[in-house]
């Protein structure tokens, strides 16, 4: 198949998504380009410029964070159409079978994105200064836009603890610093992207696997995870600054 332009498939065809083909024209995206990306044979991206066809919403979440746009402003019925069919496989992005193997500018990249809550439930905090290298300065920047952040982390047993880490963030107005003796999973999540290390008996959380999730409508697989951060931070124990011991 030659690797054709939306606007190609504009004169080629009756265009029933205009939306969807400005949006690509305006991101420099092609047909077998997005395609490509999204892992899927480029007959479907077709479709969904010449047809009034909605994908499932994993492509169409996918597509829009692709193309930097709104997803509902490219299929508006997008809700209606999944209100009642989503499943869990819709909200799974990735599986990366350890978290080496996660692409290291996606940790950063989901931060940056975030506009309403970044919490980070980690068994390990000094991995998150090793995979984002501004992340210290990106947290108070996201707290003053507005953004809330929590971080939690095991109460002790670990070689470096919490203040270690961020020794300063327990005095930024908006950021909660706690402990948790009960952590097992990593828990990332920015906004409705979250990046969840699952726990292997005998699997440091280095070498389990992570998954890449995105919660979607009623989100039949995520809102387990959603509901655990929210259970760790209100029985967790708040850290003090240094000020206030």
């Amino acid at each position: 198949m030659s690797n054709r332009s939306p606007s190609t498939l504009a004169q080629d065809q009756g265009l029933a998504n205009e939306r969807l083909r400005a949006a690509m024209v305006a991101a420099n995206v092609t047909t077998e380009g997005l395609a490509d990306h999204l892992g899927i044979d480029p007959k479907s991206v077709d479709r969904w410029i010449t047809t009034t066809r909605i994908p499932h919403a994993r492509n169409a979440h996918a597509v829009a964070k692709v193309l930097r746009i709104d997803p509902y402003y490219l299929w508006p019925m997008l809700d209606e159409r999944h209100r009642s069919s989503v499943s869990p496989r819709d909200e799974l992005m990735a599986c990366y079978p350890s978290r080496g193997a996660v692409p290291h500018g996606l940790w950063r990249g989901t931060l940056l994105e975030a506009t309403s809550v970044i919490d980070l439930a980690i068994s390990n905090p000094i991995f998150l200064t090793n995979a984002v290298f501004d992340l210290h300065a990106m947290l108070v920047a996201k707290t003053e836009a507005g953004v809330r952040v929590r971080i939690a982390a095991p109460a002790a047993g670990q070689d470096v603890t919490l203040m270690e880490v961020f020794p300063s963030l327990a005095d930024v107005p908006g950021i909660k610093l706690v402990t948790h003796p009960g952590l097992r999973a990593d828990l990332y999540r920015a906004d409705d992207e979250l990046l969840v290390t699952t726990p292997v008996d005998g699997l440091t959380p280095a070498l389990s696997p992570v998954l890449h999730l995105r919660r979607v409508g009623p989100a039949p697989l995520t809102a387990g995870y959603l509901t655990a951060l929210d259970h760790i931070f209100e029985t967790a124990t708040p850290v003090e600054s240094a000020g206030t011991r």
